[in-house]
């Protein structure tokens, strides 16, 4: 006990500030633990328990007045560490690390009348959790929750929620949601999300909100979210990002891009060496939703969706072994176009691909694609498009395609210009069956 050490650094305490008191509870029982804490102003509120060997623990607060920040950190095990910096006031922190070589860091500022809350617990062995959220302007909340269990799992979660606040232009940002849990061993998932509001007149407001859950269960799972907000309080960026990621398994590898708002994104794994790719992005003046759905069960089973400007719909379901779908979709700036897109494989080995594309349409456009395999060794490969350049209307590439059987392929190419409609249809039934359709239509 002779090494225990217990650095204490209050300051705006009762015998300061008696209407708006700091309050600190430190106990720490093993061999060369630490703890500092630095509190100032007033309302703030820290408890640390470190129980056993090496634990480190930093905790400094700051509110205005009027305003509390709280932290507890609970400590057990052998060279844990926990470092937490809150700023100004209404803000909550909770750390538990129970195992060996835990590491937690928490940063929160906040610089208006939003709350900045996290939670980090971990138990077992080489988890690291870094959580960074920062808040400034109106009513921006970041809220961040991190739970791992197991051994060498790793969590990066940060969050920015700004407005602009210069020169008198408002602007407003969103609240940033984030939750990861992890179980099992080798985990990583990365979680970052931006929110920016930089307004232009009394009237402009950014990005709103954006919501991240990802959830691990297995071995050495990988998870990364990005999702962004809006910039020069433009129309099109008001609106939230959503995603979700759930892995059951081992290996699997999820990574999620939404650049700005209205964009919607699940991805459910549960197998082994499942990789789901999904990337969405809108224009400054579309009419947002990019939304992207993909389900995998079995084993090596890959999805990538690669969507562009607004109006995009994807759906993705593979139920088997060695699947393999890919979906790709463009919209240009200003169209009131869809493309919409949906693979549903079941069997053994099957590949779907589709690509689909509205190029500068002045009215509206449609492709819409279907793809439905059944049995074992399927391929269908989609080729949808239209003439780059102004047209009155793109009108609508149709394609359907279900095969049920083995060895089935079927190919499908369109080009429309101008306001010319293609649409196929291909069924097939049974085994070594094999289908190309290719049509093409020049401008008037």
């Amino acid at each position: 006990m002779k090494h225990l050490t217990t650095l204490a650094i209050l300051l705006a305490t009762t015998s300061l500030a008696s209407a708006a008191s700091n309050e600190s509870f430190i106990l720490q029982a093993g061999k060369k633990n630490n703890a500092i804490v630095g509190q100032f102003v007033g309302n703030n509120k820290q408890g640390t328990a470190q129980f056993g060997v090496g634990n480190n623990a930093v905790t400094a607060q700051q509110s205005n007045a009027g305003g509390a920040n709280n932290s507890a950190t609970l400590e057990i095990g052998v060279g844990n560490k926990s470092t937490v910096g809150q700023l100004d006031g209404k803000n909550d922190q909770a750390t538990v690390q129970v195992g060996a070589f835990n590491k937690a860091t928490t940063l929160q500022g906040n610089d208006g009348n939003a709350d900045n809350a996290s939670f980090t617990g971990q138990f077992g062995v080489d988890n690291k959790s870094n959580v960074g959220q920062t808040a400034s302007g109106n009513s921006e909340d970041n809220k961040a929750a991190t739970l791992q269990f197991g051994f060498g799992n790793k969590a990066v979660t940060s969050q920015n929620s700004a407005d602009s606040g210069a020169n008198s232009k408002p602007g407003q940002g969103g609240e940033n949601n984030s939750l990861a849990l992890q179980v099992g061993g080798f985990n990583t998932a990365k979680t970052t999300q931006d929110s920016t509001g930089v307004g232009k007149g009394a009237s402009a407001q950014g990005g709103v909100q954006n919501d991240s859950a990802t959830l691990q269960f297995g071995l050495g799972n990988k998870s990364t979210t990005d999702q962004s907000g809006a910039v020069d309080g433009k129309k099109a960026d008001q609106a939230d990002n959503a995603s979700l990621t759930a892995q059951f398994g081992v290996d699997n590898t999820a990574k999620t891009k939404q650049v700005n708002g209205n964009n919607e994104q699940a991805t459910l794994q549960v197998g082994i060496g499942n990789s789901a790719k999904t990337k969405q992005k809108n224009a400054d003046d579309a009419n947002n939703v990019n939304a992207s759905l993909t389900t995998q069960f079995g084993k090596d089973n890959t999805s990538t969706a690669n969507q562009t400007n607004g109006n995009n719909l994807q759906a993705t379901v593979q139920i088997g072994k060695d699947n393999t779908a890919s979906t790709k979709q463009k919209n240009a700036d200003g169209g009131a176009g869809t493309n919409a897109s949906l693979t549903f494989e079941l069997g053994k080995g099957n590949t779907a691909t589709t690509s689909q594309k509205i190029a500068d349409p002045l009215s509206s456009g449609i492709n819409g694609s279907l793809i439905a395999q059944v049995g074992k060794n399927n391929v269908a490969n989609v080729h949808q498009a239209d003439t780059t350049g102004l047209q009155p209307m793109i009108g609508a590439n149709l394609q359907a395609t279900l095969q049920v059987g083995n060895g089935n392929s079927a190919t499908t190419v369109q080009t429309a210009s101008a306001n010319v409609t293609n649409a196929s249809v291909t069924a097939q039934f049974g085994s070594h069956n094999t289908a190309i359709t290719t049509q093409s239509s020049s401008p008037k």
